[in-house]
């Protein structure tokens, strides 16, 4: 049985979004002991991330599936259902950085050309490639080289954080490629198209 709830656990998490345990305990109908105790084994196995984010613990499949199947198309459809995600999914900001699926874009197309890379679950570092790239793109030395992150509130996906996510989102803001508001939405005003960053979305 326990096993069985293990294989459902994973195929839940498919789509590589993240899920609390109280998310993922009604998704299956299940005790939230029991899934506590069945993920805890699942990433002592290494076939799940955890990551403990805003005062949560998160859950994530470390090899999302290519093809969806009935339990991740159902957690993907209450993640998509929810009213945060309705309302503040397109673009937003998240303390200073660009958050929502405009972050979620980014933070991919990052990753895509290798500018950004893992280093271990949940941490992430620059190449050098990305930041000879970042250093051209804001007109200044970049020099770090950990990446922050935030699991993101609406799309339970990464988005770029700390001081790097801000001055890119200063950037595109500057050159009124998106506009803020005043109630956190970010107007995405053009497609962020910049050759030398590689990053295309269009909310």
């Amino acid at each position: 049985m326990q096993e069985d709830l293990g294989k459902r656990i994973a195929l839940l998490l498919g789509s590589g979004r993240f899920l609390t345990i109280n998310e993922i305990a009604k998704l299956l109908s299940q005790p939230e002991a029991s899934v506590k105790n069945e993920l805890l084994k699942l990433v002592s196995a290494e076939k799940i991330n955890q990551r403990h984010f805003a005062g949560r613990d998160y859950f994530q499949t470390v090899q999302p599936q290519p093809q969806p199947n009935t339990l991740s198309a159902a957690a993907e459809d209450y993640l998509n259902r929810r009213h945060a995600a309705r309302k503040l999914g397109d673009a937003r900001t998240c303390y200073h950085h660009l958050a929502g699926k405009a972050g979620v874009a980014l933070f991919e197309q990052l990753l895509t050309q290798k500018l950004v890379v893992p280093t271990s679950p949940n941490v992430y570092q620059l190449t050098e490639t990305g930041r000879q790239v970042l250093t051209q793109y804001l007109g200044h030395p970049v020099r770090q080289k950990k990446v922050q992150t935030c699991i993101d509130f609406s799309e339970r996906r990464l988005h770029l954080a700390g001081k790097l996510g801000a001055e890119l989102l200063a950037k595109f803001v500057g050159e009124r490629q998106m506009a803020l508001t005043g109630n956190r939405i970010v107007r995405v005003l053009k497609p962020v198209r910049q050759k030398s960053l590689a990053v295309a979305y269009v909310s």
